[in-house]
């Protein structure tokens, strides 16, 4: 998009060289979508990490996230599980309809 919209964060998860994409949105809360970090976005908000991969990069990559979530207040957190029913209200009004042409708006 040439604008910095969309970036790459190193976030290590159970698989080597996962990335986690943060979204600034003009109009609504950015998003961060983290990929394989966390199974839940709810998990990684309490630093509960994965029990797979290495802990230390994990947990590294984890405070990261969290540090960043503080620094961008509205930030959205989206894990691979998030649309399953379990996801906050918050995050329930932050799922994404990709087929919807607003959702750089």
């Amino acid at each position: 998009m040439g604008d910095g919209s969309l970036t790459l964060l190193p976030t290590p998860g159970h698989t080597a060289g996962s990335v986690s994409l943060p979204v600034r949105r003009r109009t609504r809360p950015p998003l961060l979508l983290v990929g394989d970090l966390t199974y839940g976005a709810e998990l990684l908000e309490r630093r509960q990490l994965p029990g797979v991969g290495g802990r230390s990069q994990l947990a590294k990559a984890t405070d990261n996230v969290l540090a960043l979530k503080q620094r961008m207040p509205g930030l959205v957190i989206l894990g691979p599980r998030s649309d399953r029913g379990r996801a906050s209200a918050r995050q329930r009004t932050a799922t994404v309809d990709r087929t919807d042409p607003s959702l750089m708006a």
